[in-house]
């Protein structure tokens, strides 16, 4: 029986590619019914605020499953053997041409936990100089920077909708401010 409850009967791959793995879980619930759930298994990710000044950079990028572009803090999959802040680092580099002198753990957070399983690791970096590294073949971005208390306001009010940029954002806001 797992921590929240559920008890995993059997599991079977339904889908597999490079960036994620869908699985079938037989299942019994906590409230012992019967029942089948899906979860998506993607490598670990890591997603990063880049504060540059009193500017954040984002990056503008479309996103298949939704079909629009989307303004959200560099983030991305981990490489074989690379760790959460080597990943946040490359990502760095490869989306928005910087790397950031000054690296903190902004913690974890979970994408849609009820059927993402792998947490995506939130990191600050500050103190950037340019080092750009080519991008995926498949990407296609545009950097933008704005006014960090503007970024936390598209937040507020649904200019920026993507949930782990708003987390990431809010966390390196409380971070920023304990500091001063």
């Amino acid at each position: 029986m797992s921590g929240a409850g559920y008890v995993r009967r059997s599991k079977r791959v339904v889908y597999e590619n490079a960036w994620l793995r869908f699985e079938a879980h037989e299942i019994v619930h906590p409230n012992g019914a019967p029942g089948e759930h899906g979860v998506i298994a993607t490598p670990p990710a890591s997603a990063v605020v880049l504060i540059d000044g009193d500017e954040v950079v984002l990056v503008r990028q479309a996103r298949f499953a939704i079909d629009r572009v989307v303004l959200e803090v560099i983030k991305g999959g981990r490489h074989a053997g690379e760790d959460a802040l080597g990943c946040a680092q490359r990502e760095s580099r490869e989306e928005a041409g910087v790397i950031a002198a000054c690296w903190r753990s902004l913690g974890v957070t979970y994408e849609i936990p009820s059927v993402v399983q792998e947490p995506v690791a939130l990191f600050l970096g500050e103190h950037l100089t340019p080092s750009a590294l080519p991008p995926e073949a498949v990407e296609r971005i545009e950097v933008v920077r704005m006014r960090f208390v503007d970024a936390l306001e598209a937040c507020a009010d649904g200019r920026i909708d993507d949930a782990v940029t708003a987390i990431a954002l809010l966390r390196a806001r409380h971070l920023l401010e304990r500091r001063t």
